[in-house]
């Protein structure tokens, strides 16, 4: 969203926008929930505004002396005068809340590995579940076409039982998320395409930059969990499990990655 596009979130605010406005915001809060928390803020601040204006109208009194009117508005009605400095005031606040809003999102890209560790502890508390259970990936597959998944899918041989998988949007982008089970252990797999690491969408850590370029695999331990990351291709795939990172090297068919 550029600067120039403020005028869209004070519609969602005000309650004016219409419902491609609302689809979009819709989205944008799918992406990123500070959205939905910056429009409350934006919507809280305008209507203090608006009732500190009544209020200051209210206080009034009902005769005024011309000689309490500043000169260089004596032409302004009393109401108009007020109502001006009300949407003065409006207009900036919303001004600067929506700074506030447009820069994280624009300039900071989702990132890759943190979303992955945040859908798997999603999935271990029961939080998020798969929307297509199967065993079959080829069924997977159909299910998330149908749900707009329209870029390369890759079959990751696994020594693990395919559970189901679940589709989430980036941008107006449908990604698919695989869910895998070994035993106790429950393995995630999100697949994504380049094009939204190019578009500045998605990104990797800066160390792993390399592996994304050379196509390398890369596993790392984080806390209880660990992260493994590859890229196919096109697709960028990154895996989760409550494992040590060697134990679940161990869990790919040899010569997979």
């Amino acid at each position: 969203m550029k600067l120039d596009d403020k005028d869209f979130l004070v519609s969602i605010a005000d309650g004016r926008a219409n419902s491609e406005e609302l689809e979009r915001y819709r989205q944008l809060c799918q992406q990123d929930p500070r959205v939905e928390a910056y429009v409350a803020l934006l919507r809280a601040t305008r209507q203090r505004l608006r009732i500190a204006a009544q209020r200051q109208l209210e206080r009034q009194p009902s005769t005024l002396n011309i000689a309490d009117i500043p000169r260089r508005s004596a032409s302004t009605p009393l109401v108009e005068r007020i109502a001006q400095r009300w949407m003065w005031i409006a207009a900036a606040a919303a001004a600067a809340i929506v700074l506030l809003v447009v820069a994280p999102w624009k300039q900071r890209p989702a990132d890759f590995r943190a979303e992955s560790l945040q859908n798997f502890e999603l999935i271990v508390q029961g939080k998020l579940s798969v929307a297509k259970a199967t065993h079959d990936f080829n069924e997977l597959v159909a299910f998330f076409r149908s749900q707009g998944v329209s870029y390369r899918l890759v079959d990751i041989p696994l020594k693990a039982t395919l559970v189901g998988g679940v589709v989430s949007e980036h941008n107006g982008t449908k990604l698919a998320h695989f869910v895998y089970q070994r035993g106790d252990t429950l393995i995630y797999m999100y697949q994504a395409p380049e094009e939204l690491f190019e578009r500045g969408i998605l990104a990797v850590p800066a160390a792993v930059e390399p592996y994304a370029q050379s196509g390398k695999w890369y596993a790392e331990n984080v806390a209880q969990r660990s992260w493994m990351f590859w890229r196919v291709q096109s697709v960028y795939c990154s895996v989760v499990a409550s494992v040590p990172k060697d134990v679940l090297a161990t869990y790919f068919v040899e010569g997979a990655i």
